[in-house]
């Protein structure tokens, strides 16, 4: 699931992107980090073309925050230049929270907690496109981002500036631009409030955005 958008890719479009890696001859690193948040997720990347792709992930989204343990699944000949690495940034998380990660994967901990944060995304989805409808939002139905397209003279880090003081913080589009194009846009994100005082504060949001003048 991307980040901010909420696209997934389907089969089909999995396909082609396989099609011209091994074309250009190119490795695919898969981020798996939000993949949770799809309960009917399509076939990895990583299933298509283990011969070149990289999946990593981890569970500080889909567990705790607090609980820093990711990983790789890499193909052969990437794994010891990959090991090296990892072991000269970080060497290896401790034993404690390996031997904590691995046995919530094993017993469905993980699963469990993945289909409660599934449930809360949703939910709180529900709230965001009740507070914003009529707005220009892109967001997936269980993400915990929205993209909020603003108007031509809504310049992005003055709207921003304005809800920071308002004590609402969001990320400008810019932060999220791999080129020129600067998007005029705002990431929400909707995880943080209480679900209580998501709609509030969305609504407040709304209203502080509209106010701006041309």
């Amino acid at each position: 699931m991307h980040n901010p958008l909420g696209w997934v890719l389907d089969r089909e479009q999995r396909d082609r992107l396989v099609a011209v890696a091994r074309t250009q001859d190119c490795l695919i690193i898969e981020d798996g980090t939000y993949a949770f948040l799809e309960a009917s997720p399509p076939v990895p990347l990583r299933t298509l073309a283990p011969e070149r792709t990289c999946y990593v992930a981890g569970l500080s989204k889909n567990v705790a925050p607090s609980l820093r343990f990711g990983f790789a699944v890499l193909p052969g000949r990437h794994v010891e230049s990959v090991t090296r690495i990892l072991r000269t940034a970080a060497w290896g998380a401790p034993g404690v929270v390996t031997a904590l990660a691995t046995g919530w994967l094993s017993d469905g901990t993980v699963k469990r907690l993945e289909q409660d944060r599934r449930k809360d995304a949703a939910a709180r989805q529900d709230i965001a496109r009740a507070a914003l409808a009529g707005l220009d939002v892109t967001a997936h139905p269980a993400s915990y981002t929205v993209w909020l397209g603003l108007e031509p003279h809504q310049r992005p880090d003055r709207v921003a500036d304005v809800l920071a003081a308002e004590g609402i913080l969001v990320s400008t589009g810019d932060a999220f631009a791999s080129g020129p194009l600067r998007p005029a846009a705002l990431r929400l994100a909707l995880a943080t409030p209480a679900l209580d005082e998501l709609g509030p504060v969305l609504h407040h949001l709304r209203d502080a955005i509209e106010a701006i003048a041309p």
